[in-house]
């Protein structure tokens, strides 16, 4: 079993920019250390207190015999949980995680409903798994 260094998942001291697209270094899947991908994070929690879940880690999370969640894109290009082949849920929120956007300080995480939209963008142009 691989298990990795528990690493703070913001640092001030490497901020960036939406625009430019790049991932800061401590933007990472805590369980399997993927990075470039989109990662969620538990609501209303202290930053460097969260664990970020890459999608294949959150499918384990949730894992019962009555949930295995896919993430795919709605025709609207919004992100979606499919329950199962009766349920879709049409929201990027997965049980209590949120998507994991970094403010460009890289200090913190903004609020799910605060989210710049050049953070949103960010977020949907980050790799799927």
């Amino acid at each position: 079993m691989y298990i990795m260094k528990k690493l703070p998942v913001v640092d001030a001291r490497y901020p960036f920019t939406y625009a430019s697209g790049n991932v800061p270094p401590t933007y990472r899947c805590t369980q399997c250390g993927k990075t470039h991908v989109k990662l969620w994070r538990t609501y209303c929690c202290i930053a460097i207190a969260t664990d970020l879940l890459c999608p294949e880690c959150l499918r384990e999370k949730f894992k019962t015999p009555n949930f295995k969640p896919v993430l795919f894109l709605n025709e609207q290009g919004n992100y979606c949980w499919k329950k199962n082949e009766q349920e879709t849920f049409h929201t990027d929120q997965i049980g209590t995680y949120v998507p994991a956007v970094p403010t460009e300080e890289n200090d913190t995480f903004w609020g799910y409903t605060s989210v710049p939209q050049e953070g949103v963008e960010w977020w949907r142009n980050l790799n799927n798994m």
